[in-house]
């Protein structure tokens, strides 16, 4: 093995426990392994916790301007400008035959360039973790509209073993992470199951990182914007987001204190799309980790407005981002905020003229809950100048949400 390749020892996974202990954040060191060095993040299995209705009862945009088919491409490191599209998986596999880390691919070939010349249309296929997920659901229905080939991951994120088994039987051109622990009914349950929480939402995210960078491989990681809270800088209504560069802010909850720890240590990898969802929020309103779906049910709702993501527009968008091998952190939430109001006036005007709500504020909700919950407003500017069609969160509300599921009548 070069000398170059990365792998996780004993001492490291170690440090990023002692972490959560000392409330610090630690940056891993990464140790050249010794010959004949074994995998030490086999960590046992843990079940899937984000388990929704099966694909078929999801509802998913039809007019999106990236589900219409189209041909794909492969990727790999670039020497001259990171990572780039190139031609076919097939080419990939005999252009970086014998090729045992990132940077022998860098240097091996400027694939790109041959396609073209070729005059081959490119391809993709994508490698999903998160199956029985609801973005991991969504995406394998996106991937169907556009014809492109993809896989669901059979290994457990933290064991690095079944991860590379994964990747070498499959080929793939990208990984999607929207696995993870989410917790049942909410994040509460991550208080209570903070070992699982780790071994899912930390060690699993950094080893899927490590090994899709080790076969020069972009991951596209569904991470999360509830890392941040409202405070001088960036005060509620302001207008005045969290961008991409801030360091998170907010560690109220145990959930969102792995992931900034999470999203501290991405920053090391060149390879990892880090996309910020907040609130996500999909045209299928019986789904139980919609938004909208949850605060439809409760007893009292507080009333704050927030960065929301609208997934029937953006996991479109995240997909045209693998195909752009883009990467590093994105706050992938619609521009502007909206508050939770708002959305219950939409949903009365739109779905159900009788439905009625109670607020409270947020000492009544701490009464309730067991954590804090994460209240702001991201930056949404990057994401836009890349993807200028992208409509403010308002619209995307009801063009993609409200007007597909319209049950009164068109007002004149």
């Amino acid at each position: 093995m070069n000398s170059d390749t990365v792998m996780f020892r004993e001492c490291t996974v170690c440090t990023v426990v002692l972490g959560f202990a000392f409330g610090c954040f630690y940056t891993l060191e990464f140790i050249p392994p010794a010959a004949g060095a074994s995998d030490v993040l086999g960590f046992p299995a843990v079940s899937e916790i984000d388990t929704v209705p099966s694909s078929s009862e999801m509802l998913l945009p039809l007019f999106h301007p990236y589900c219409n088919p189209g041909p794909g491409s492969a990727t790999v490191l670039s020497s001259s400008s990171g990572f780039k599209s190139v031609g076919s998986a097939s080419r990939l596999s005999h252009v970086f035959e014998g090729c045992n880390t990132v940077q022998e691919r860098r240097g091996s070939a400027d694939l790109q360039t041959m396609a073209a010349a070729n005059g081959n249309a490119p391809s993709y296929k994508f490698l999903i973790y998160g199956k029985t997920g609801w973005i991991g659901g969504l995406l394998g229905e996106i991937c169907k509209k556009q014809g492109i080939d993809y896989v669901y991951g059979e290994g457990r994120l933290e064991n690095r073993s079944s991860i590379e088994q994964d990747i070498i039987t499959n080929k793939p051109t990208h990984v999607f992470n929207a696995a993870g622990v989410t917790g049942r009914p909410n994040v509460d349950w991550c208080e209570s199951h903070k070992v699982e929480t780790i071994r899912a939402n930390v060690v699993g995210t950094l080893t899927l990182a490590d090994v899709a960078r080790e076969h020069g491989l972009i991951v596209i990681n569904y991470a999360t914007g509830c890392i941040f809270e409202y405070d001088a800088a960036h005060p509620e209504g302001s207008g005045i987001g969290f961008k991409e560069e801030d360091t998170p802010n907010f560690i109220g909850s145990f959930y969102s204190k792995c992931k900034a720890m999470v999203e501290e240590l991405l920053k090391n990898y060149d390879n990892v799309c880090n996309l910020r969802v907040r609130m996500p929020i999909s045209s299928d309103l019986k789904n139980p980790r919609n938004f909208i779906t949850k605060i439809t049910r409760y007893e009292k709702v507080v009333n704050i407005p927030n960065s929301m993501t609208i997934l029937d527009e953006l996991l479109p968008i995240s997909v045209e981002m693998a195909k752009r091998n883009l990467t590093g952190n994105w706050n992938f939430t619609n521009p502007g905020v909206v508050s939770h109001n708002e959305v219950l006036e939409m949903y009365r005007d739109y779905v159900d003229p009788s439905f009625k709500w109670t607020n409270f504020n947020l000492e009544e909700q701490s009464k309730v809950i067991v954590a804090p919950r994460s209240n702001n407003e991201l930056d949404a500017s990057k994401l836009s100048k890349e993807f200028p069609e992208m409509l403010p969160i308002k619209e995307s509300l009801i063009k993609y949400v409200f007007e597909p599921n319209r049950k009164t009548p068109v007002q004149s």
